[in-house]
């Protein structure tokens, strides 16, 4: 007589759902226009003051300053070209602003605005700024227009004339990668406020990336009303 197996099937975990996002490289000609300009007069600046200050006899009251206000100049110009011409990453974990082997993200979720303020696209929430510049970042810009209208278009703060000129967002644009490392522990469920402290109790809209606690997830998300339930996603 053949045995009956009695044994209960362990229940498989769904497999985790991979996140994509698009990386963008800065126009390199357009982000160092204005920091080469900067950097060229605090150059300037310094070297004068150097001569005045040291090589000229009698030595000008004044060089200090020039050296001084020349170091400032050149910094502010490194500092500029830094962060024009910074990568940015765009897709399923918000939008990303690579600081060295660091990311200063923003989940869509967390957005609250997108504005233009001067020649910057600017996109704020939870107390964090990201500052694209328009002549540096047009494709990167186009895509996070693009993804913001999808998923949470109530943030788009622009006239249409800021979006003249971008370049149409193509499947083909930028290098895909997956997303990674997302801090989703100490964050708090948008449904019930409980914190999660383990990220695999966690649970998030694959949308705006809403954070739930897998005990809590509604049916459709509370921030843009996307269905969830069992599309909600493991982190």
């Amino acid at each position: 007589m053949a045995e009956t197996s009695t044994k209960k099937r362990k229940k498989k975990s769904p497999a985790k759902k991979k996140r994509y996002e698009r990386r963008f490289v800065a126009d390199a000609m357009q982000s160092s226009k204005g920091s080469t300009l900067l950097g060229a007069a605090g150059a300037l600046a310094l070297g004068a003051g150097v001569y005045a200050q040291w090589l000229r006899d009698p030595a000008l009251s004044y060089g200090t300053y020039l050296v001084a206000g020349g170091a400032v100049v050149l910094g502010a110009a490194m500092w500029f070209g830094d962060v024009s011409g910074a990568p940015v990453r765009i897709g399923d974990g918000g939008v990303a602003i690579e600081r060295g082997s660091d990311l200063v993200r923003l989940l869509w979720c967390d957005v609250e605005s997108i504005q233009m303020v001067g020649s910057n696209i600017v996109i704020s929430g939870d107390g964090t700024k990201l500052e694209l510049p328009v002549a540096a970042h047009k494709l990167a810009i186009a895509w996070v227009l693009k993804e913001a209208a999808e998923r949470v278009p109530e943030v788009l703060d622009l006239k249409r004339s800021a979006v003249d000129g971008l370049p149409e967002a193509r499947e083909s644009d930028g290098e895909r990668l997956v997303v990674k490392d997302l801090q989703i522990a100490g964050r708090r469920c948008a449904k019930s406020d409980e914190m999660i402290t383990l990220e695999r109790d966690a649970r998030v809209c694959g949308s705006c990336g809403q954070v739930y606690h897998h005990h809590h997830v509604p049916r459709t998300c509370v921030t843009c009303d996307g269905a969830l339930g069992k599309n909600a996603l493991r982190v």
